[in-house]
């Protein structure tokens, strides 16, 4: 179309009308301005198309929108503010890539973009990729040093990585800044998160109230609550917050698992899971409810629920995957296979899915099928935990010898006896001491029900990052011991540990367990490390048994009867100051225990550094 006078004119009245009509709200008047454009009586100009996106975006309309913005974009290469809309557009459609390529054009084109970078850090948030986040929110920070909002977003990013004492320190300098309501309650629901993650919980409870002082409805605030009182061992009022909470909300999957998690802590068996069957038979509440049947290993009344759902929707792939998972508790691994098989066709992309098919497979005799499953899986994802622990068991029935490449069981698990911290003669004082402090971080409960530990608790939270100075004093010791047992690894860019090796590392979570009078630990992996460990603050008598080995911990034994010739591979005896390292795929348990002294542990995960 040849662009005349007129047009121009037009496109003035049309641009000036319709950006008028949005700044005052009203969008019906922008859809009549932008009328002509929809119709294609008028060129496609870019701030037009600009402005015809932000309709759409405030319509709801986000395809429409990014499609808009897109075009602006392409008409104008150059133009920051086009890039940054169709940024910001994407991301909210969860086009994560797409999104993150259109900010950095934003940037690339105005570096000092404060808007685009705040988004941008936002995104690296919710994809993971903590170092990237916070380096754009301090930048943020660095170019608008009083933006609260951006205190908010970095306090959230170092309360996930760890860091929850600077969390705090970024709280409370939003909160000095900030002066509307919604976003001061946010500020202290935030700072509330970083103080009970230093096991700050009367002061977190404290900012909790302040909160909710300001706004009651903020999202989040309840479950943070209750979490805070589990903390302080006040366990009724934290159930009584969900079940107020619950009746406000009954849809809400999160609640109802956090609540029946809370039960099952506290061995309220009348109660459990009846939260389900008060509310709205949904799809999400009816998996919750099957996904504790199945670890309460009521496998029928799971399969059930399972079945139920797919038979609603045969395409679901989470029924569906419960079902198999149901029929392989249940000895029916030949079906089992089958419906993992139609999956696989659908979503043969998913790495787990490959890892979990491999159980049945294994149980239902045909090691090899397994093997193939798990090889496929490890294809797309090498590093997969559950892959590479389920080969390992289908290599031993194979004998292929590739379970011992894999694992190690006397190269890659090393012991360290650890040396006294600073200011402590012996190891024994310094763990008598570090034991005590442990008492108050474990609950007056029982285990939760997704936890590997039996007959006992665990820490909450992050440990590491919680502030306790005996736990920053051995936490220098094992930085030591890690850092040699990295150093020490061979080179091999075909192995999955070896192949990870990196001088820099970082713990992703951190925690102390203590095993009771006959407690154990089931056997499992750590899916989402690369190392694990198990350091040793206080052992019962009965582990000095050389031939019982009570309380030891065991390596390559899986959690299932692969009627293997010999499932435990390796032992090793525990003794207070010792630390002991192994790739976090290697499936591991411990020998329970006849005694009525505990077994107090700290365990963590490690994962390079990129």
């Amino acid at each position: 179309m040849m662009i005349t006078p007129a047009h121009t004119t037009a496109l003035q009245h049309v641009l000036a009308t319709a950006t008028n009509a949005l700044q005052s709200g009203n969008l019906m008047a922008a859809e009549v301005a932008l009328a002509p454009l929809f119709s294609s009586n008028l060129p496609a100009n870019p701030d037009l198309l600009n402005i015809a996106g932000s309709l759409r975006m405030n319509q709801g309309r986000l395809v429409e929108a990014a499609r808009l913005f897109n075009q602006a974009a392409l008409a104008a290469p150059r133009e920051p503010v086009f890039a940054f809309n169709l940024g910001m557009t994407l991301s909210r459609l969860g086009r994560t890539e797409e999104a993150e390529t259109a900010l950095r054009s934003a940037l690339k084109h105005q570096p000092a973009f404060v808007a685009a970078m705040f988004e941008l850090g936002a995104l690296l948030h919710r994809t993971g990729r903590l170092d990237e986040a916070e380096k754009n929110i301090r930048q943020v920070l660095k170019l608008t040093p009083v933006l609260p909002h951006a205190d908010l977003a970095l306090a959230a990013i170092l309360v996930d990585a760890g860091r929850p004492a600077e969390a705090e320190i970024a709280s409370r300098k939003g909160l000095s800044a900030a002066a509307e309501p919604r976003l001061k309650a946010q500020l202290y629901l935030q700072l509330a998160q970083a103080l009970r993650r230093q096991r700050k919980d009367s002061e977190a409870l404290a900012a909790l109230d302040s909160a909710e002082t300001i706004d009651a409805t903020l999202p989040g605030l309840a479950r943070h609550r209750a979490e805070t009182l589990q903390n302080l061992d006040r366990f009724d009022e934290a159930v009584a917050v969900f079940e107020e909470e619950i009746a406000r909300t009954p849809a809400d999957p999160g609640l109802h698992h956090d609540y029946n998690a809370l039960l099952y802590q506290l061995g309220r068996s009348g109660e459990f899971l009846k939260s389900y069957d008060r509310s709205p038979q949904s799809r999400d509440l009816l998996l919750g409810k099957a996904s504790f049947l199945t670890r309460e290993k009521r496998t029928a009344e799971a399969h059930s629920l399972y079945a139920e759902q797919l038979a609603r929707d045969p395409g679901d792939r989470l029924a569906a995957i419960g079902v198999a998972q149901s029929l392989t508790a249940m000895g029916r691994h030949a079906e089992a296979v089958v419906l993992y098989e139609s999956l696989l066709a659908r979503h043969g992309d998913d790495a787990g899915l490959f890892g979990i098919a491999a159980e049945p497979a294994l149980l239902g005799g045909d090691p090899q099928k397994a093997a193939w499953l798990c090889e496929r899986g490890l294809a797309s994802a090498p590093h997969h935990g559950s892959c590479l622990a389920l080969l390992s068991i289908a290599s031993r029935m194979l004998e292929d010898g590739r379970d011992e490449s894999l694992n190690g069981y006397d190269t890659l698990v090393r012991s360290f006896d650890l040396e006294p911290p600073e200011g402590f003669s012996d190891m024994a004082a310094f763990n008598a001491e570090l034991n005590g402090d442990l008492d108050r971080l474990h609950p007056n409960s029982r285990e939760l029900i997704d936890q590997s530990l039996r007959g006992g608790t665990q820490t909450p939270g992050h440990l590491f990052p919680t502030g306790l100075a005996l736990v920053a004093k051995l936490k220098q010791r094992i930085d030591q011991a890690v850092t040699r047992y990295i150093a020490e690894l061979d080179e091999d860019a075909a192995h999955p540990l070896l192949s990870r090796r990196r001088r820099d590392f970082r713990y992703s979570g951190s925690w102390s367990s203590r095993l009771k009078d006959s407690g154990f630990h089931v056997n499992h992996i750590h899916p989402d490390g690369w190392i694990s460990s198990c350091y040793y603050v206080s052992v019962p008598q009965a582990a000095k048994d050389e031939t019982a080995k009570q309380g030891w911990i065991k390596f390559g034994e899986p959690p299932f009867d692969a009627a293997l010739k010999q499932p435990v591979r390796r032992t090793i005896q525990p003794a207070p100051g010792r630390l002991i390292l192994f790739p976090s795929y290697m499936w591991h348990g411990t020998v329970p225990f006849d005694d009525k002294a505990a077994r107090t542990t700290i365990a963590f995960d490690v994962v390079p550094t990129t």
